[in-house]
C-alpha cells in the first residue's frame, strides 16, 4: 500500500517536472542541456531516495509485523499462567479440606501416616507450583511491557518514515512548480 503511494507520488513529480520542462524555452541550447541534465540528476536522486525509503519502510513493516506477534504470544502465556493460578486457587480449598480430614482419620487411627504425608506434599506442592506460576507471570509482564514499548516505538518510527516520504514528495512538488 506504500509502495503504491510512492508510485503515485513520484509519477506527480515526473509528471510536473515534464510540464515545467515544456513551460520553459530557454535562449540557448547550452541551457537545455544543463537544464535536462539537472532534471535527470534530480529525479535520479528522488528515485534513489524513494527506492532507500520503500527498503526502510518494508523491512519496519516486517520488523512490526514480528514484533506484534511476540506481544501476542506474551499476551496468550500470560492468560494461560494466570488460567492456571485460578485452577490452583480453586483447588486450594479442597486441598486442604482433604488434608484436614485425613488428620483427623489419622488421629482417630483410620488412616495410616503415609497417606497423611502424601496429602500434606500434595498440598505443599500446589502452594509451590502456584508460586512459581506467580513469579513467572511476573517476569512475562514486565517482558510484554517492554515488548510493547518495542512495539510502539516501531510504529511510531513507521509513521516518522511516512511523513518523510510525504514531506520529501511535497518538497519535490514544490521545486518542481517554481521552475
Amino acid at each position: 500500500m506504500k509502495a503504491s503511494r510512492l508510485v503515485t507520488l513520484f509519477a506527480v513529480a515526473l509528471l510536473a517536472v515534464a510540464v515545467d520542462c515544456q513551460a520553459q524555452t530557454p535562449s540557448k541550447p547550452d541551457q537545455v542541456m544543463e537544464q535536462l541534465l539537472t532534471e535527470v540528476h534530480q529525479l535520479r536522486v528522488a528515485m534513489q531516495q524513494m527506492s532507500v525509503n520503500a527498503y526502510r519502510g518494508q523491512i519496519m513493516v516486517e520488523r512490526l509485523r514480528l514484533q506484534q506477534d511476540q506481544v501476542s504470544r506474551l499476551t496468550r502465556e500470560i492468560a494461560s499462567i494466570r488460567n492456571e493460578i485460578a485452577e490452583i486457587k480453586s483447588a486450594e480449598p479442597l486441598a486442604k479440606e482433604r488434608l484436614d480430614d485425613a488428620e483427623k482419620k489419622l488421629e482417630t487411627g483410620m488412616l495410616s501416616e503415609i497417606k497423611v504425608k502424601e496429602l500434606r506434599a500434595s498440598s505443599f506442592e500446589l502452594k509451590r507450583r502456584q508460586e512459581r506460576l506467580l513469579e513467572r507471570e511476573a517476569e512475562l509482564s514486565i517482558e510484554l511491557t517492554q515488548e510493547r514499548n518495542a512495539l510502539g516505538d516501531l510504529n511510531n518510527r513507521l509513521d516518522a518514515l511516512e511523513r518523510e516520504i510525504v514531506i520529501t514528495g511535497l518538497g519535490t512538488e514544490k521545486t518542481n512548480r517554481k521552475k
